[in-house]
């Protein structure tokens, strides 16, 4: 291990960069799980309890607020809003 006293930049590894692409993708995937999960509750609401425009509102308030989400860098926590909204209108409707 003739590396093992340099430095990670030194071996020409871009360290910072690597660490923001994870940090970005970790984010996105946590914000893209809550989607989708949105979009189990709106199938809930429109197949199985018969609301299909409850389910279309809550279709467009999920585009809304991942879109602003994604681009505000808020992460999944707008989302997981829409998700207790959908989930209490699963429950009480």
């Amino acid at each position: 291990m003739e590396n093992a006293g340099l430095a990670k930049t030194e071996l020409g590894i871009d360290l910072p960069a690597h660490e923001a692409s994870y940090s970005g993708f970790v984010s996105l995937a946590e914000t893209v799980t809550v989607h989708v999960l949105n979009i189990v509750l709106m199938l809930v609401l429109w197949g199985i309890e018969g609301h299909p425009f409850v389910a279309l509102f809550g279709f467009f308030l999920n585009i809304a607020a991942t879109a602003v989400s994604v681009a505000t860098g808020m992460g999944w926590r707008l989302p997981a809003g829409v998700f207790v909204l959908l989930g209490a209108l699963c429950i009480l409707l």
